[in-house]
């Protein structure tokens, strides 16, 4: 389509021009005051002067229409994909996309991420219009339930100015019962109480009736108890180990409920220990006490209470008590009365010698059996007659002595077991490196547990084990202090006895048998860690309580895995052989499907401020029309997406208004007018 324009190229300066301007009125309003013959051709003749200076052309644009863009903006969140909001959605597009194309307009479709675990529909509507040529760029439509998280951000829309419309899925009369968490700690103390709050809330509901709350939490029964709308309901749990805990909390349907996703809501707790409460009792003084001594000072979680022994019962020694700076031994306080209270006990090169009664090892016994940790490092007195072999922990130490104490260097090695087990697991030395050599070892023989390093003549140098609900682990050297301090290069002296202790504290990263569930993306992601690498099953029971069993494929890493998918929300029960675990999947505290009823009271205010209009797609797709620019863009019952008439130029040509020749014909032809009737 072709454009044609008058355009100027002046032969002299602006300035000159100026004054070429001003001299020919100048002089031809003389003239004409005066009544001289031949003034309007005098000023005739200086305009046509002063056009032909000024250079005309004209200008010929080959021009292209362009089409009038639109931005549709999808919202593929999880809320907007509950009953028929996704099928109103692509229908709308499809209906949007087949009335542009009939108009000769052009449809740019944006969608959300429907994985998000918020709808945010501004920053990337704001983000395509930013794409479009201003002056092409018609409008925008978004199609969504109403329910966006960025609904703030609204002026980075509305800075385009072109009208924004709404078009609103479902149904906002619809019956919805739901619970709104009051509070819902995301961590939580072991064997401390921790509260959850939330009450149910009804949508489009008068009803106040009590109705039935069911709670289950992992390894319980379920709870039902009666509550009633706006009722303030607190749960209160008590973790019993560190790690997630699962509560999953759930009311019955209401009756016309459209979905029941938001009827239940999970909580999800993660359990800690307030403060790890060790007592380290060292036999003697010795090089290693200190290396002890720093690695647990190193752990902020670890309260570390430290005794050495100094002074023996028997010791003669004329010094008055009231005169000592030593502090007694309090025996009876710690091994009877608070036993119970310590996470762990160390006995660090200790041996019988009048200390400590039998009937405290007594004590020390039943505290590993129910659920307690002991870890024994021995020197040269484990193979004495005063070694603690000989008290009744000997029912649960793994290792026993054999007589005598080997001397001469040697490199602990890690056992195939070692190699795998998560204690030990990735501290062998890289290559080009080597671990400082050791030069004492308690002979011994292990009688239970799990060698993870060896010795000389392959004696077990660490070994570990369970006793009861317990646990014990016995490291049969006291140079572990050469590593700390660097001799022939040292070694993961402060991981190994980190790993160590933690592992002795159930720490559940360091489970040598694990099973793990994890919920992602409406996937159960499955590992089991176990020290045999081999394939392994696992019974899944979903929440509506069918069960199925899941092969995992074990991995070069020795854990075997699987992925489920998970068609309901709740919690997933996880049971192999020796272990069990939950899963939770569905909508936790504060995720978007906890409301899920439609609304215009996070759009209208766009659209309002762009001159866009709200529509319900449950009353049927609006009507499009394509105003003027300056028109009304909405109607009661229409959308507009105004014409922007955008062109593009392919070419340009210009020519002169009028050839040289012609201006001077045209020129002399005045110029011979004008002498003529001046000469009569």
């Amino acid at each position: 389509m072709p454009a044609l324009s008058l355009e100027f190229d002046p032969l002299l300066p602006l300035m000159g021009l100026l004054l070429l301007a001003f001299g020919i009125v100048l002089l031809s309003a003389l003239a004409l005051y005066r009544r001289a013959r031949g003034g309007w051709l005098r000023l005739l003749t200086g305009l046509c002067l002063l056009a032909a200076l000024m250079n005309p052309h004209v200008v010929r644009e080959n021009q292209t229409s362009l089409s009038d863009v639109t931005i549709v903006m999808a919202d593929r969140s999880a809320s907007n994909r509950l009953g028929e909001r996704q099928n109103e959605t692509d229908a709308a597009i499809n209906a949007i996309r087949a009335h542009l194309a009939d108009t000769g307009g052009e449809m740019r479709l944006i969608e959300s991420d429907p994985n998000a675990g918020r709808t945010d529909l501004m920053a990337p509507l704001a983000a395509a219009m930013s794409d479009v040529p201003l002056d092409r760029l018609s409008g925008a439509i978004l199609i969504t339930d109403g329910r966006i998280d960025d609904h703030g951000n609204a002026s980075t829309v509305t800075a385009a100015g072109r009208p924004v419309h709404a078009l609103l899925t479902g149904d906002p009369g619809a019956v919805d019962r739901r619970i709104e968490v009051l509070r819902g700690p995301e961590y939580g103390i072991v064997d401390k109480p921790t509260t959850l709050s939330f009450r149910v809330k009804q949508d489009n509901l008068s009803s106040t009736a009590p109705m039935r709350l069911t709670i289950r939490q992992s390894g319980r029964l379920p709870q039902q108890r009666m509550v009633r709308p706006e009722e303030q309901v607190n749960v209160t749990v008590i973790p019993e180990r560190r790690g997630e805990l699962l509560i999953d909390v759930e009311v019955e349907a209401a009756d016309g409920e459209e979905s029941l996703i938001n009827n239940r809501a999970l909580f999800s707790i993660n359990a800690v220990r307030d403060r790890l409460r060790v007592l380290l009792v060292s036999g003697e003084p010795h090089p290693g006490e200190r290396v002890w001594r720093d690695t647990l000072k190193s752990d902020p979680a670890v309260d570390l209470i430290h005794f050495t022994i100094l002074r023996l019962p028997s010791s003669q020694d004329p010094t008055p008590v009231s005169e000592l700076s030593l502090i007694p031994f309090p025996t009876e306080r710690l091994f009877s009365e608070q036993i119970e209270d310590f996470d762990l006990v160390i006995f660090d090169r200790y041996s019988m010698r009048g200390v400590l009664d039998f009937r405290y090892f007594d004590n020390l016994l039943a505290y590993v059996e129910q659920g307690g940790a002991v870890f024994v490092a021995n020197g040269p007195e484990f193979s004495g007659p005063l070694s603690l072999y000989q008290t009744p922990l000997a029912a649960i130490l793994p290792s026993a002595p054999t007589g005598g104490v080997s001397v001469g260097g040697y490199v602990p090695t890690l056992t195939e077991l070692g190699k795998r087990h998560p204690v030990t697991k990735g501290l062998s030395p890289r290559k080009g490196e080597h671990w400082g050599r050791w030069f004492r070892l308690v002979n011994n023989q292990a009688r239970a547990g799990q060698v993870l390093l060896t010795g000389p003549a392959s004696q077990p140098l660490l070994v570990l084990n369970r006793a009861g609900d317990g646990r014990v682990a016995e490291l049969m050297s006291d140079h572990v202090w050469l590593w700390a301090r660097g001799v022939e290069g040292g070694g993961p002296y402060q991981e190994l006895l980190r790993r160590t202790v933690h592992w002795l504290m159930k720490e559940p990263d360091l489970e040598e048998n694990a099973l793990i569930g994890r919920a992602k993306d409406g996937v159960i992601e499955i590992e089991q860690r176990s020290l045999n690498n081999s394939d392994s099953e696992v019974i899944l029971t979903a929440p509506d309580g069918t069960s199925q069993t899941i092969t995992l494929k074990a991995g070069e890493d020795g854990i075997a895995r699987a992925k489920v998918p998970a068609s309901q929300s709740g919690l997933y029960s996880l049971q192999s052989d020796e272990k069990d675990t939950v899963v939770g999947v569905g909508p936790v505290g504060g995720h978007e499907l906890s409301h899920i009823i439609p609304t215009d009271r996070f759009v209208k205010p766009l659209t309002d401020g762009t001159g866009g209009g709200v529509f319900w797609l449950q009353d049927g797709l609006p009507a499009i029309r394509h105003p003027s620019a300056r028109a009304t863009a909405t109607g009661s019952n229409w959308l507009g997406l105004p014409q922007r008439h955008a062109t593009r130029t392919d070419s340009i040509s210009q020519s002169p208004l009028f050839p040289a020749w012609g201006w001077a014909l045209l020129l002399g032809g005045l110029i011979a007018l004008m002498w003529w009737r001046e000469s009569r």
